[in-house]
C-alpha cells in the first residue's frame, strides 16, 4: 500500500486537544482507500477506514476532501507538516543558487516555477508561463515542481500543468492526471488536455482501454458502424449523423479524434478536408487543430493549417464591430458573448483566422529553434497540402515616397 496524501488536523478548545489524520492510499490496480486516525494528542490514535471497499481514484479523492472539509467546519486546524518525499524537498530547497539543470535557460524556468514571488517583475516569467515553457522544452526536472500545483482552483493553470506534464513527465505522473480527469468539478477543457497527457504517457494496453471507453460514449448509430470494421461505411454514417442543425452533435468529432483508430481516422480526415469552416463545424475543427499540435500529428496539423491559409474568413471583426444592438434587452452587447455561445451562428472571423495562422508559424518556428525532429514532419505535411493550383499570378505595385534629402 502506497501513501498518496496525508492531512493532519488539530482541535484545541477548553479541555479538548485532539488530532485527526486522514490518509489517501493506493492499493494498486487503480484501487484506492481513505483511512483515518483520531484521538487525544500524545496518545495512541484509533484507526478506521472511510471506504469499506477499494474505490476509484476520483471517488477516493472526493471522500478524502469531504472528510477533511467536515472536520475543518467543526473548528479543526490543518497542521499538516511538509512531506519528506524527494518531490517536496526539491520544491522547498530549490532556489537560484541550487543547480538542478546544467542548462542556464532551464534553470531560470525551474526557478520561476519554484519561486514565483521572485519572478513577478516580468510577466514573461509568471509561474503559469514558466510551467508552459517547461513543457515546450521537455524539462524533466520540472515534473516534481509542477505536480504539487495541481488543483489550485485555477482552471487555466491546471490546463497548463496537464499540458506540460504530458511533455516533461513520465508514467509516474499518470495518477495525478487521472485524478484531474476523473474529478467531477474539473472543467471539460481541462479534462480534455489531462486525457491527452494521460494518453501520451501510458502504455499501449492502457491506450486501448481509454479508446474503448471513448467508443462507448459515441451515439449508437456510430458505434454499430465501428463494429463492422468498414471505414467507408463509418464515413458515410458520420456524414449522415452530422447532416443536422443540432449543434450538440458536432462534439462527436472531438471524441473521434480521441479514438483515432483505423476505423474512424479516415472519416475524420475527410471531414477535416471538406467541412466548411463555419458553424457548427468550426469549433470542433479548432479543438482538433490544437490537439494535433499537442500530439504533433503532422497529417492533421498540415490539413488544417492549409485550410486556414487558403480559405477566407466568414466575417470581419474590427474595433467598431465589437458590439451589437440587442433589441430585447435594448443594450449594446459584446459580440464575444454571442460568438462564444455553443449555438453561435457565426464563426471563423478574420481575427480568429489571423491568430491561428500565426500559431502555425509559431509552432514551426519554436520546433525549428529547438532542432526538434518533428519540425521536419510538420513542415513537410503543411507544404504537401499545396499544389500548382494554389499559385497566383505574379503581381507588381508602384508607390512613391518623397526624398527630403534632395532639396
Amino acid at each position: 500500500m502506497k501513501l498518496i496524501k496525508r492531512t493532519t488536523l488539530h482541535y484545541q478548545a477548553d479541555n479538548s486537544d485532539k488530532i485527526y489524520e486522514v490518509d489517501l492510499c493506493d492499493l494498486g490496480n487503480d484501487q484506492y482507500i481513505v483511512n483515518f486516525r483520531y484521538g487525544r494528542r500524545g496518545k495512541t490514535l484509533k484507526e478506521s477506514s472511510k471506504t469499506a471497499q477499494p474505490v476509484a481514484l476520483a471517488k477516493a479523492q472526493q471522500v478524502f476532501d469531504q472528510l477533511v472539509g467536515s472536520k475543518l467546519k467543526k473548528g479543526y486546524q490543518d497542521v499538516t507538516e511538509p512531506s519528506n518525499s524527494e518531490t517536496q524537498e526539491e520544491v522547498n530547497d530549490l532556489n537560484s543558487s541550487n543547480v538542478v539543470s546544467n542548462d542556464p535557460r532551464h534553470q531560470a524556468i525551474l526557478n520561476a516555477i519554484a519561486n514565483p514571488d521572485n519572478s513577478k517583475g516580468s510577466s514573461k516569467w509568471s509561474q503559469t508561463r514558466a510551467i508552459w515553457r517547461a513543457g515546450e522544452l521537455k524539462i524533466p526536472e520540472a515534473t516534481p515542481l509542477i505536480i504539487p500545483l495541481i488543483g489550485t482552483d485555477q482552471p487555466l493553470k491546471d490546463y497548463c500543468i496537464a499540458w506540460a506534464l504530458g511533455w516533461c513527465g513520465d508514467e509516474h505522473v499518470i495518477p495525478h492526471l487521472q485524478r484531474l480527469y476523473e474529478t467531477p468539478s474539473t472543467p471539460d477543457f481541462v479534462k480534455g488536455i489531462a486525457w491527452e497527457a494521460w494518453m501520451k504517457l501510458c502504455d499501449q494496453s492502457t491506450q486501448e482501454r481509454l479508446r474503448s471507453q471513448q467508443i462507448e460514449q459515441l451515439p449508437a448509430e456510430l458505434q454499430s458502424h465501428i463494429e463492422t470494421d468498414n471505414p467507408a461505411d463509418f464515413s458515410n454514417a458520420l456524414v449522415t449523423y452530422l447532416d443536422s442543425n443540432d449543434y450538440t452533435r458536432f462534439g462527436v468529432l472531438d471524441t473521434l479524434y480521441q479514438i483515432n483508430n483505423a476505423q474512424v481516422r479516415p472519416a475524420l480526415l475527410n471531414i477535416l478536408r471538406t467541412a466548411p469552416l463555419r458553424p457548427n463545424y468550426f469549433k470542433a475543427i479548432r479543438h482538433i487543430f490544437k490537439i494535433a499540435e499537442y500530439r504533433q500529428d503532422a497529417e492533421v496539423f498540415g490539413i488544417i493549417a492549409y485550410r486556414l491559409d487558403t480559405e477566407p474568413p466568414m466575417f470581419r471583426q474590427s474595433y467598431w464591430h465589437k458590439y451589437y444592438w440587442d433589441r430585447n434587452s435594448r443594450k449594446y452587447i459584446p459580440r464575444s458573448n454571442y460568438l462564444g455561445s455553443p449555438d453561435a451562428k457565426r464563426a471563423y472571423s478574420n481575427v480568429t483566422r489571423d491568430y491561428l495562422r500565426r500559431r502555425v508559424w509559431r509552432t514551426l518556428r519554436k520546433l525549428g529553434e529547438e532542432c526538434d525532429c518533428n519540425y521536419i514532419n510538420l513542415a513537410l505535411e503543411v507544404l504537401l497540402q499545396y499544389s500548382d493550383s494554389d499559385g497566383v499570378p505574379a503581381r507588381t505595385s508602384t508607390f512613391y515616397r518623397w526624398n527630403y534629402s534632395n532639396w
